[in-house]
Protein backbone atom coordinates (compact mmCIF):
# COMPACT_ATOMS: atom_id res chain seq x y z
CA UNK A 1 0.00 0.00 0.00
CA UNK A 2 1.57 3.23 -1.20
CA UNK A 3 0.53 6.26 0.86
CA UNK A 4 1.27 9.80 -0.29
CA UNK A 5 1.95 12.18 2.60
CA UNK A 6 1.92 15.81 1.44
CA UNK A 7 2.01 18.79 3.78
CA UNK A 8 0.97 21.60 1.41
CA UNK A 9 4.25 23.35 2.26
CA UNK A 10 7.00 21.65 0.27
CA UNK A 11 4.62 21.85 -2.69
CA UNK A 12 3.10 25.24 -2.00
CA UNK A 13 -0.52 24.42 -2.71
CA UNK A 14 -3.60 23.75 -0.55
CA UNK A 15 -4.42 20.94 -2.98
CA UNK A 16 -1.15 19.15 -2.19
CA UNK A 17 -2.29 18.35 1.35
CA UNK A 18 -3.13 14.85 2.53
CA UNK A 19 -2.67 13.61 6.08
CA UNK A 20 -0.21 12.81 8.84
CA UNK A 21 0.83 10.10 11.30
CA UNK A 22 -2.60 9.62 12.89
CA UNK A 23 -4.20 8.69 9.57
CA UNK A 24 -1.25 6.45 8.71
CA UNK A 25 -1.78 4.67 12.03
CA UNK A 26 -5.46 4.20 11.17
CA UNK A 27 -4.54 2.73 7.77
CA UNK A 28 -2.12 0.37 9.47
CA UNK A 29 -4.84 -0.86 11.84
CA UNK A 30 -7.22 -1.53 8.95
CA UNK A 31 -4.67 -3.23 6.70
CA UNK A 32 -3.96 -6.94 6.53
CA UNK A 33 -1.23 -8.11 8.88
CA UNK A 34 1.11 -8.90 5.97
CA UNK A 35 0.45 -5.65 4.10
CA UNK A 36 3.51 -3.53 3.30
CA UNK A 37 2.87 0.12 4.04
CA UNK A 38 5.23 2.45 2.22
CA UNK A 39 5.00 6.21 2.59
CA UNK A 40 5.98 8.77 -0.02
CA UNK A 41 6.76 11.64 2.34
CA UNK A 42 6.68 14.79 0.21
CA UNK A 43 7.10 17.37 2.96
CA UNK A 44 9.21 20.25 4.22
CA UNK A 45 12.04 19.01 6.49
CA UNK A 46 11.32 15.27 6.09
CA UNK A 47 13.62 14.25 8.96
CA UNK A 48 10.94 15.41 11.41
CA UNK A 49 8.61 12.65 10.25
CA UNK A 50 10.87 9.63 10.59
CA UNK A 51 10.08 8.60 14.17
CA UNK A 52 6.35 9.55 14.07
CA UNK A 53 5.83 7.46 10.93
CA UNK A 54 7.71 4.53 12.43
CA UNK A 55 5.41 4.67 15.44
CA UNK A 56 2.40 4.87 13.09
CA UNK A 57 3.35 1.56 11.48
CA UNK A 58 5.27 2.55 8.35
CA UNK A 59 7.39 -0.15 6.67
CA UNK A 60 9.15 1.92 4.02
CA UNK A 61 9.89 5.63 4.42
CA UNK A 62 10.44 7.31 1.03
CA UNK A 63 11.60 10.93 1.14
CA UNK A 64 12.11 13.46 -1.65
CA UNK A 65 15.68 14.10 -2.79
CA UNK A 66 14.68 17.64 -3.72
CA UNK A 67 13.17 18.33 -0.28
CA UNK A 68 16.43 17.79 1.60
CA UNK A 69 17.27 21.08 3.31
CA UNK A 70 14.70 22.78 1.12
CA UNK A 71 16.94 22.50 -1.93
CA UNK A 72 18.93 25.55 -0.76
CA UNK A 73 22.32 23.87 -0.38
CA UNK A 74 24.97 22.56 -2.75
CA UNK A 75 25.04 18.94 -3.91
CA UNK A 76 27.69 17.81 -1.42
CA UNK A 77 25.74 19.22 1.51
CA UNK A 78 22.53 17.80 0.06
CA UNK A 79 24.12 14.34 -0.05
CA UNK A 80 25.30 14.62 3.55
CA UNK A 81 21.83 15.68 4.69
CA UNK A 82 20.20 12.87 2.73
CA UNK A 83 22.60 10.32 4.21
CA UNK A 84 21.74 11.56 7.69
CA UNK A 85 18.03 11.07 7.02
CA UNK A 86 18.63 7.63 5.48
CA UNK A 87 20.68 6.53 8.51
CA UNK A 88 17.91 7.67 10.87
CA UNK A 89 15.30 5.74 8.87
CA UNK A 90 17.32 2.53 8.81
CA UNK A 91 18.08 2.82 12.53
CA UNK A 92 14.32 2.67 13.28
CA UNK A 93 14.05 -0.64 11.44
CA UNK A 94 12.17 0.80 8.45
CA UNK A 95 13.37 0.44 4.88
CA UNK A 96 14.50 3.72 3.36
CA UNK A 97 13.54 5.00 -0.08
CA UNK A 98 14.44 8.04 -2.13
CA UNK A 99 12.14 9.75 -4.62
CA UNK A 100 13.08 12.04 -7.51
CA UNK A 101 11.04 14.54 -9.49
CA UNK A 102 10.60 14.20 -13.27
CA UNK A 103 13.03 17.07 -13.86
CA UNK A 104 15.81 15.55 -11.71
CA UNK A 105 18.55 13.54 -13.37
CA UNK A 106 18.77 10.06 -11.89
CA UNK A 107 22.58 10.39 -11.79
CA UNK A 108 22.22 12.92 -8.96
CA UNK A 109 21.32 10.17 -6.49
CA UNK A 110 24.02 7.65 -7.48
CA UNK A 111 26.31 8.72 -4.59
CA UNK A 112 23.42 8.18 -2.17
CA UNK A 113 22.70 4.73 -3.64
CA UNK A 114 26.34 3.74 -3.19
CA UNK A 115 25.84 4.05 0.58
CA UNK A 116 23.78 0.85 0.54
CA UNK A 117 21.15 2.49 2.74
CA UNK A 118 18.48 2.84 0.07
CA UNK A 119 16.02 -0.03 -0.39
CA UNK A 120 13.83 1.54 -3.08
CA UNK A 121 14.15 4.32 -5.65
CA UNK A 122 10.86 5.99 -6.53
CA UNK A 123 11.01 7.50 -10.03
CA UNK A 124 8.15 9.98 -10.35
CA UNK A 125 6.59 9.79 -13.80
CA UNK A 126 4.39 12.82 -13.05
CA UNK A 127 4.79 16.01 -11.05
CA UNK A 128 4.27 15.24 -7.34
CA UNK A 129 1.10 16.24 -5.52
CA UNK A 130 -1.66 15.93 -8.09
CA UNK A 131 -3.37 12.81 -9.43
CA UNK A 132 -4.60 12.13 -12.93
CA UNK A 133 -1.56 13.45 -14.82
CA UNK A 134 -0.18 12.05 -18.06
CA UNK A 135 2.80 9.69 -17.84
CA UNK A 136 6.02 11.45 -18.85
CA UNK A 137 7.93 9.44 -21.45
CA UNK A 138 11.28 10.73 -20.15
CA UNK A 139 10.75 8.27 -17.29
CA UNK A 140 11.70 5.40 -19.59
CA UNK A 141 15.25 6.66 -20.11
CA UNK A 142 15.66 7.19 -16.36
CA UNK A 143 14.45 3.68 -15.68
CA UNK A 144 16.91 2.23 -18.18
CA UNK A 145 19.86 4.19 -16.77
CA UNK A 146 19.03 3.21 -13.19
CA UNK A 147 18.62 -0.43 -14.19
CA UNK A 148 22.04 -0.39 -15.84
CA UNK A 149 23.59 1.27 -12.78
CA UNK A 150 22.19 -1.48 -10.59
CA UNK A 151 23.58 -4.19 -12.87
CA UNK A 152 27.16 -2.90 -12.90
CA UNK A 153 29.64 -5.11 -11.07
CA UNK A 154 31.02 -2.21 -9.05
CA UNK A 155 27.51 -1.00 -8.24
CA UNK A 156 25.80 -4.28 -7.39
CA UNK A 157 23.08 -3.15 -5.00
CA UNK A 158 19.77 -4.67 -3.98
CA UNK A 159 17.49 -1.62 -4.16
CA UNK A 160 14.16 -1.98 -5.93
CA UNK A 161 12.99 0.42 -8.63
CA UNK A 162 9.52 1.94 -8.34
CA UNK A 163 7.75 3.93 -11.06
CA UNK A 164 5.12 6.21 -9.63
CA UNK A 165 2.34 8.04 -11.47
CA UNK A 166 0.45 7.89 -14.75
CA UNK A 167 0.23 4.10 -14.62
CA UNK A 168 -2.56 2.53 -16.66
CA UNK A 169 -3.05 -0.35 -19.10
CA UNK A 170 -1.27 1.58 -21.85
CA UNK A 171 1.81 2.70 -19.89
CA UNK A 172 2.34 -0.32 -17.63
CA UNK A 173 3.78 -2.44 -20.43
CA UNK A 174 6.46 0.16 -21.17
CA UNK A 175 8.08 -0.16 -17.76
CA UNK A 176 8.47 -3.90 -17.40
CA UNK A 177 11.99 -3.28 -16.02
CA UNK A 178 10.53 -1.72 -12.86
CA UNK A 179 10.05 -3.81 -9.73
CA UNK A 180 7.10 -1.85 -8.33
CA UNK A 181 4.36 0.19 -10.01
CA UNK A 182 2.32 2.81 -8.15
CA UNK A 183 -1.13 3.26 -9.66
CA UNK A 184 -3.68 5.65 -8.19
CA UNK A 185 -6.18 7.36 -10.49
CA UNK A 186 -6.36 4.37 -12.83
CA UNK A 187 -7.43 2.08 -9.99
CA UNK A 188 -9.68 4.48 -8.12
CA UNK A 189 -11.62 5.24 -11.30
CA UNK A 190 -12.56 1.58 -11.58
CA UNK A 191 -15.75 0.26 -10.03
CA UNK A 192 -13.65 -2.49 -8.45
CA UNK A 193 -9.99 -1.89 -7.59
CA UNK A 194 -9.28 -5.62 -7.82
CA UNK A 195 -10.26 -5.63 -11.51
CA UNK A 196 -7.76 -2.85 -12.21
CA UNK A 197 -4.98 -4.66 -10.36
CA UNK A 198 -5.78 -7.89 -12.19
CA UNK A 199 -5.63 -6.09 -15.54
CA UNK A 200 -2.19 -4.63 -14.81
CA UNK A 201 -0.91 -8.01 -13.66
CA UNK A 202 -2.25 -9.63 -16.84
CA UNK A 203 -0.33 -7.11 -18.97
CA UNK A 204 2.92 -8.00 -17.22
CA UNK A 205 2.21 -11.72 -17.43
CA UNK A 206 1.62 -11.52 -21.18
CA UNK A 207 4.86 -9.58 -21.73
CA UNK A 208 6.87 -12.01 -19.62
CA UNK A 209 5.37 -14.99 -21.47
CA UNK A 210 6.25 -13.36 -24.78
CA UNK A 211 9.86 -12.83 -23.68
CA UNK A 212 10.20 -16.48 -22.75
Amino acid sequence: MHVDVFDGVYIDSPYALTFGPQMVEAIRRCADDDAILDLHVCVDRPARYVQPMKEAGCDTFIFMWEAVEGGKIDKEEQLEAALEIAHSVVETGMDCGISINPSTKVEEIYPLLRSGLIAVVDILAVEPGFGGQRFQESTLAKLNRLTEFRKCEENRFSFEIMVDGGINKDTAGKIIAADILVAGTYLFNRSDLKDGVAELKAIFASICDGNE
